[in-house]
């Protein structure tokens, strides 16, 4: 993180106590917004939320459904003190049912024409700031420098070695140690506090509110759910009213139909239904 930003984040927060906005009180708890509530959810405000509100990247419910998220089952898994053997193998089923799917198979939308020509790993949702055909070109350079940060060696640097390392053997054990090696850390030593927090997205539909994981800290969230915290320390990346469907940026662009997005929205805010990849 670069000094200034540093800097920025730390008079927003100091902001943010001198006016008592850090904590959240007993009616948005309960997941419910009143007339200050907005202003807890600025963009890159400091926030404690409980995780019966939260859904994960992939849409699901920490505290009903985790199972149902592939990295949620697999936390889980390690905190119960599975097999690893048996942990890989039921991921590993998980990836091969994937690679083939479509980004519209993702969503469940199989009639929709523009999400059925790409990959499952290349989806976009509604209320995303860049389109699908952005994301095919973007995220396998992301991939390689992501998974390369944590150690996976690529054969070269091209674009289809890379798409190709996606699903491999190789990539999913990268995953999975990753997944165990932070699990055992947080165990032992939990995390010390600091401005570099994950971040949230918020979604708001009429009067109630739920939160759900950005790009970044998927891995601190799943494990903190599974060893029963019941807070998640975050900052707010953007809010995501359902009132305004009809103006986000892949429902403007004709991807999805507004009745689409507000489907996909409900499905977030009710975190009963997987809609996200393993990649």
């Amino acid at each position: 993180m670069s000094k200034l930003k540093e800097i920025i984040l730390i008079f927003i927060d100091t902001l943010n106590q001198f006016f008592f906005l850090n904590n959240l009180n007993k009616h948005e708890l309960k997941g419910f917004v009143n007339s200050l509530t907005k202003l807890r959810f600025l963009p890159y405000t400091k926030i404690t939320v409980p995780f019966h509100l939260g859904r994960t990247i992939r849409g699901v419910s920490y505290d009903k459904n985790l199972y149902q998220d592939p990295y949620g089952k697999l936390c889980k898994n390690i905190s119960e003190g599975i097999d690893h053997k048996i942990i890989f193998s039921n991921l590993l089923k998980e990836l091969e049912r994937e690679k083939n799917l479509s980004a519209a198979d993702i969503v469940n939308l199989e009639n929709n024409i523009t999400l059925k020509g790409y990959p499952a790993w290349s989806i976009v949702m509604p209320w995303e700031n860049v389109n699908i055909e952005e994301k095919f070109n973007l995220y396998p350079y992301i991939f390689f420098r992501n998974r390369s940060s944590k150690g996976l060696e690529f054969d070269d640097k091209s674009r289809e070695s890379i798409i190709n390392e996606m699903y491999s053997l190789k990539s999913l054990e990268s995953k999975v140690n990753q997944m165990i090696e932070l699990y055992k850390s947080i165990k032992q030593n939990f995390l010390k506090s600091n401005n570099n927090l994950p971040k949230i997205n918020i979604l708001i539909k009429e009067n109630e509110w739920r939160w759900f994981m950005g790009d970044a800290g998927n891995h601190r969230s799943y494990i903190l759910s599974c060893i029963n915290h019941n807070f998640f320390n975050a900052r707010v990346y953007k809010i995501i009213n359902k009132n305004n469907a009809k103006n986000w940026y892949n429902v403007k662009n004709g991807t999805y139909s507004i009745k689409d997005a507000e489907n996909i929205f409900d499905s977030f805010f009710h975190g009963s239904h997987v809609l996200g990849g393993i990649i």
